[in-house]
């Protein structure tokens, strides 16, 4: 029998740390700041980080490790716990949650998201671009300068079927006015290309993007329908297909529209998330819709 993995109490309603605390004198935001503002100074520091993370041994049991960027580039999501876990509080502002994940190593994988903006971009990424691995909270990264070290927890890590590589931090337009953040973010964003991983920086999702996401993701594996025939049938129908002939061809009816959300929800076909959908809205089999404002550069 697998051994569950052990639980740490909430207190005070702050985050319950995994790893044990930054070691060393926290590095003056000055110097964070100038060293993100050098690209050569920021690539040097970014090629020397390390990471502090939680993962499975093989008593299935949380063992904390440490890695180096050469290291981390063979790191698997699903092998990786939370290094920190959100707490709810009395008078709390975050949404906490946990969702249920695609995995390879496990039956099932659910993970933490720490705010509502986090849920809904989790959210959005497992039908825009579906992996087949994730974690949250996955690690903490550790950079070494002259007065000291600072680190960043990313919010998530995702590994697609072509073993791509996706890191993730999710904010708010607001904060990234702050320059420390900023800093900490093409701290991030260097160490991610030095890995070779693909880095995004997301801020809100607009509210009806958030209203179709919520609502198709209600349906999730609430059909045991073929979905790859599913597709291909939609596929060589001749003509445009928008949702009343799309879910006509899934069997007509509730059923047909449930089947509809569900290939929807699983990224096997698309629909404009950001407008309103409606019976004539049109089924694509590539994302559609505009530029993305909620993605920063860093």
């Amino acid at each position: 029998m697998r051994k569950r993995h052990s639980a740490v109490p909430h207190r005070l309603g702050r985050r319950t740390n995994f790893i044990p605390s930054l070691e060393g004198h926290p590095a003056k935001w000055a110097e964070v700041v100038d060293v993100a503002g050098d690209a050569a100074e920021r690539a040097k520091v970014a090629s020397a980080a390390s990471a502090t993370l939680l993962t499975i041994d093989t008593n299935c049991l949380p063992m904390v490790a440490t890695a180096d960027v050469n290291s981390l580039t063979s790191m698997v999501p699903d092998q990786l716990l939370p290094v920190r876990r959100p707490a709810s509080h009395k008078g709390m502002k975050n949404y906490i949650s946990r969702v249920v994940v695609p995995t390879e190593a496990h039956e099932c994988r659910a993970v933490w998201c720490e705010s509502f903006n986090e849920l809904t971009h989790l959210r959005d990424l497992l039908i825009t671009r579906p992996p087949t691995q994730v974690a949250t909270q996955p690690f903490r990264l550790e950079w070494i300068m002259t007065t000291g070290v600072r680190g960043h927890v990313p919010d998530f890590l995702l590994r697609d079927a072509d073993g791509r590589a996706l890191l993730v931090d999710v904010t708010t337009r607001t904060k990234l006015d702050d320059p420390r953040l900023q800093a900490v973010l093409q701290l991030t964003a260097t160490t991610a290309e030095a890995l070779g991983w693909e880095y995004q920086v997301r801020t809100e999702l607009p509210a009806q993007r958030v209203r179709n996401i919520n609502f198709l993701h209600a349906g999730r594996n609430d059909t045991y329908q073929d979905r790859v025939g599913a597709s291909r049938l939609l596929r060589q129908t001749p003509g445009s297909i928008d949702v009343q002939r799309a879910s006509d061809l899934l069997g007509g009816g509730p059923q047909g529209f449930v089947r509809l959300w569900d290939l929807i929800d699983h990224g096997h076909v698309h629909v404009n998330l950001d407008s309103v959908m409606e019976l004539d809205s049109t089924v694509a089999f590539q994302a559609t819709g505009g530029g993305a404002p909620w993605l920063h550069t860093m």
